[in-house]
């Protein structure tokens, strides 16, 4: 499942365009998978009622009536708790919908860098109303007959949701407009835009600055002052975040993914692979329950 491992046991109130996007009008922790869960590229939940704490990129969070969680990235949570009346509104998207609606959008990049660090943000009783139209909007064309230009329009009301969540966002980032952070972002999106097209093939940020007219070092740079990463960990989390979600499509065998991801033969993503997560594909395999 491309959006995510999480078990929607009630299907009523879930609305759905293929892999790409699930929305889920009232969900509970008791919905989700004993473990760790990895719950899509990008997760829009809103905290309707009650309160839940969870670790997120080993980090302890909780969130509480008000709240809205972006989760990025596919990140896994683990370690979850959740009070008896907790009750959220969840949007989920694949990476490959949510690059076509967001990701490729540049401006929008500081906003979910800011995400990245604060996925948890606290919305007051307008800002709520707000997020919760814009989420109305969305799950009404869904909950429509199919049509013609589906597709389309659900990206478009994807687009204006994520708007109106970056302009709240906006009271809460306090980015410099400085030129050189000007500069900074620009060659970060640019390599970016790069790395999401050429990261299964080329994993060197000497490739990288070598096609920007940049030295490795002054990319790495600009990279880490923008994102609070360097280069090189943007190159590592885009093939382990695609890594990932290949070894959890059963149609592909690791020896497949190997080549998919241009290594040189299955050993050579087993040894990259674990030397990052910590254990081989084969047992990060049997610990999603996947043969």
């Amino acid at each position: 499942m491309s959006i995510g491992q999480a078990a929607i046991v009630n299907r009523e109130g879930t609305f759905r365009m293929g892999n790409d996007l699930l929305i889920v009008d009232s969900f509970s922790v008791n919905e989700m998978k004993d473990g760790p869960t990895q719950l899509g590229f990008l997760l829009l939940c809103f905290c309707k009622s009650g309160e839940v704490s969870f670790t997120l990129g080993g980090v302890r969070r909780t969130m509480k009536k008000g709240d809205l969680l972006v989760g990025l990235g596919g990140q896994v949570f683990k370690e979850l708790s959740a009070s008896s009346d907790f009750e959220a509104t969840v949007v989920m998207m694949s990476r490959s919908y949510a690059q076509d609606c967001i990701i490729g959008l540049s401006y929008l990049w500081p906003y979910l860098l800011y995400v990245m660090s604060n996925p948890v943000v606290s919305l007051n009783e307008e800002e709520q109303l707000w997020i919760m139209d814009c989420y109305q909007l969305l799950r009404r064309r869904l909950g429509r007959d199919a049509g013609l230009y589906l597709r389309e329009t659900v990206v478009a009301l994807t687009r204006a949701f994520y708007f109106e969540i970056c302009s709240l966002l906006d009271k809460r980032a306090h980015m410099s407009n400085s030129p050189t952070k000007r500069r900074a972002y620009a060659i970060f999106d640019r390599f970016i835009h790069l790395a999401s097209q050429h990261f299964r093939t080329e994993r060197t940020v000497e490739w990288y600055s070598s096609e920007m007219c940049l030295t490795p070092k002054h990319l790495s740079e600009m990279v880490k002052m923008v994102s609070g990463r360097t280069a090189g960990q943007w190159l590592t989390t885009m093939v382990m975040i695609e890594t990932k979600t290949l070894l959890q499509d059963t149609q592909y065998s690791i020896k497949e993914i190997a080549q998919m991801m241009n290594f040189q033969n299955q050993s050579f993503l087993g040894k990259y692979f674990k030397n990052i997560e910590g254990i081989s594909p084969s047992d990060f395999r049997k610990l999603h329950g996947i043969d």
